[in-house]
């Protein structure tokens, strides 16, 4: 149904991520975009070449300095920008700057009624600010990480170096916002200490991208060809520095000889390393990124579905599987720091997840095998995790927050002068 408010405006989406990339922010600045076409918005985003999370650019789209395609109702415009193929600090620093540089610098052919930024990355934010300023119209910035901390938190290489030149870019972003959304109450600290004003900050929650499969785990196993004699622990999405999966592999490691199967579904800056890590170990596997409707099925299959973050990562990001976990009715086994996003919305479930500390492969270990004997609390779990994803992960129903936020922003603008 379409909401009054947004029809017939023009609405300028910036973000680096967008479909067709499967994992991370994407789903959800193509979600938003999406949804506002829906309503009858004319919606054009500036986004980067696909390329998460394999940090790999397609080939169709090697060598253009621009393309552009419709998809679904939206006018997508892709602007070239540097795609490092292993991650330190500075190669992120350029990553940000290439994009920024071209989405700020291309020009518009209509003057957007409302701009909409989705970060990370910080790139998007920043180039989203600079249009908004040059046109004089109102700017609502998503934020789904935060990308100073997560630069000091995440492990990457340098990235101390940068916390506070990302720190200072970030405030300008995020202060130049007539709305700021977060995804989690968790940021609301962190933003006001930028000095954003609480009346200018709302909570914008994610909702689910999947469908939770009608197979059971075995049938579920049989399309894949896993065992159904072991117990699964499975771990989907990025394997980059802030997954600290090194953490899982020494946990499989002390598991050797039992029952426990660790499968890391997805790609990322840190795979090739640990897959070397993980060589002799024969209760770990690697599979590469699916397709989106054998997704459903890869959660399917799990006995337990992990969160695994580095012990540095508080509350800086909120990691976009958990939606689709909860959806998906499994376990969850969550290695995460306390005080963090990630524990925050995961104790807000009602017992779908177990909560571990991180970096600690023994806990994980004794964690698994726990659950692996008892299968009242894993059914207890799941309960709670299909409760929960019924109660508040509806895509309409978060997304029908959307319009009033961006409407708020327009009034905010026009009473400002």
């Amino acid at each position: 149904m379409r909401e009054d408010g947004v029809a017939g405006k023009r609405v300028l989406v910036v973000g680096i991520n967008y479909s067709p990339e499967p994992t991370g922010i994407a789903p959800y600045t193509t979600g938003m975009a999406e949804y506002l076409a829906e309503q009858g918005a004319k919606v054009t985003v500036l986004t980067g070449v696909p390329h998460y999370p394999g940090w790999r650019v397609p080939d169709s789209y090697r060598r253009k300095l621009a393309t552009q395609e419709r998809r679904n109702g939206v006018d997508v415009r892709r602007l070239r920008h540097l795609v490092p193929r292993e991650m330190t600090a500075l190669r992120r620093a350029a990553y940000e700057a290439t994009f920024l540089t071209h989405a700020a610098a291309r020009g518009l052919r209509q003057r957007p009624d409302l701009v909409l930024a989705s970060t990370p990355a910080l790139g998007g934010a920043l180039a989203a600010a600079t249009v908004s300023r040059r046109v004089g119209c109102p700017l609502t910035v998503v934020v789904q990480d935060l990308m100073a901390l997560a630069t000091a938190q995440s492990g990457i290489e340098g990235g101390g170096r940068l916390t506070g030149v990302t720190s200072r870019l970030e405030g300008v972003a995020l202060r130049a916002a007539t709305t700021v959304a977060v995804v989690s109450e968790s940021f609301i600290p962190a933003v006001k200490a930028y000095g954003v004003e609480s009346q200018r900050i709302a909570v914008l929650r994610n909702w689910t991208r999947v469908t939770r499969s009608p197979l059971s785990r075995d049938e579920a196993r049989g399309r894949l060809g896993w065992p159904t004699d072991r117990f699964i622990a499975v771990h989907t999405g990025n394997i980059g520095f802030k997954q600290d999966l090194g953490n899982v592999l020494e946990a499989a490691r002390l598991l050797t000889g039992s029952t426990v199967l660790a499968v890391l579904v997805g790609d990322g800056s840190q795979r090739r390393t640990l897959e070397r890590q993980a060589s002799g170990l024969r209760n770990v596997r690697f599979t590469g990124l699916v397709a989106e409707d054998v997704y459903p099925v890869v959660l399917a299959a799990a006995d337990v579905l992990l969160v695994n973050e580095r012990p540095s990562v508080g509350d800086m990001a909120l990691p976009s599987k958990l939606t689709s976990y909860l959806v998906a009715g499994r376990p969850i086994l969550a290695a995460v720091a306390d005080g963090g996003a990630s524990l925050r919305e995961l104790l807000a479930t009602g017992g779908a997840a177990w909560t571990i500390p991180p970096g600690n492969p023994a806990v994980l270990a004794t964690a698994l095998t726990a659950l692996a004997r008892d299968g009242a609390r894993r059914e207890a779990m799941t309960d709670a995790a299909t409760a929960y994803a019924a109660r508040t992960l509806g895509r309409d129903g978060t997304l029908s927050a959307l319009v009033p936020l961006l409407l708020r922003s327009d009034a905010d603008q026009a009473a400002h002068h």
